[in-house]
């Protein structure tokens, strides 16, 4: 690593860009939907930015996570239930994952950020109101949404708190903070598996990794004790307008390569 200003300067921008995301990510979704254009713009080929985030990622979720469940706010019978559909959904992920290239992924990833905007903005009641207790055994409707869910988190990963979170409430009917609980740890388990596979295809540039990672677990830390603020509708508004002109901005990058 180069320790020159410009370079320290950079080092920081990133380890600030991890803790933001991480802090985002924990109390709501979409965090990626900023550091991953970010990290493109910055020069970081595509495949690149979207392993070296991960590993941001997986500290920042698993230090909300952690901290939430010494709480008591993870419901250990529904991450249990879930956690099958889960892996596989993940494993299938990961075989589709090494193989996308750079300019399939840029495009994948504008698109997603949209529909992102429109998914964080979604009335939970848009169909029907949720359950008023969570289910005792896994449904079939809960183990194929929560497989595809792993599915797409391993393949883009971009939005999938956002995704997540319309699933989870529909599923089980809980609180928000404990939907924030079973969001958080069930996004390590398909972030391992496809962080793995990118690790093992060269994917990931450690350096900037392990720096954003330590900004991850700031943020992560922070997260968790601000999820009963009012930061959420603040903060998916803020997400949906740099979201869009990100979305944007690639689209007109990709079209001009």
């Amino acid at each position: 690593m180069n320790f020159e200003p410009t370079a320290l300067a950079l080092y920081a921008a990133y380890f600030v860009l991890g803790a933001v995301v991480s802090l985002i990510n924990s109390i709501a979704g979409g965090g990626s939907t900023l550091s991953l254009p970010i990290m493109i713009f910055l020069g970081m080929p595509a495949t690149v930015a979207n392993g070296t985030n991960r590993i941001g990622l997986i500290i920042g979720n698993f230090s909300s996570a952690f901290n939430l469940a010494r709480h008591g706010y993870l419901n250990k019978r529904i991450f249990l239930q879930l956690l099958t559909p889960t892996i596989l959904g993940a494993l299938l992920g990961a075989c589709f994952l090494v193989h996308i290239g750079d300019k399939l992924f840029q495009a994948i990833l504008a698109v997603v950020i949209c529909l992102v905007v429109v998914m964080s903005n979604l009335n939970k009641n848009v169909l029907g109101k949720p359950p008023a207790n969570p289910p005792e055994k896994l449904t079939l409707k809960g183990a194929l949404g929560f497989f595809a869910i792993a599915v797409y988190g391993c393949i883009v990963q971009v939005g999938v708190g956002f995704v997540q979170i319309f699933g989870l409430t529909r599923y089980t009917g809980l609180a928000p903070i404990q939907i924030n609980a079973l969001k958080n740890s069930l996004t390590n388990v398909f972030l391992v598996v496809s962080t793995i596979a990118l690790g093992v295809t060269g994917k990931i540039n450690w350096p900037i990794a392990v720096i954003m990672a330590g900004g991850a677990w700031v943020g992560g830390y922070f997260g968790s004790f601000l999820q009963r603020k009012k930061g959420n509708k603040f903060i998916q508004r803020f997400i949906s307008v740099c979201s869009i002109g990100m979305a944007i901005a690639l689209v007109v990058d990709l079209i001009a390569k």
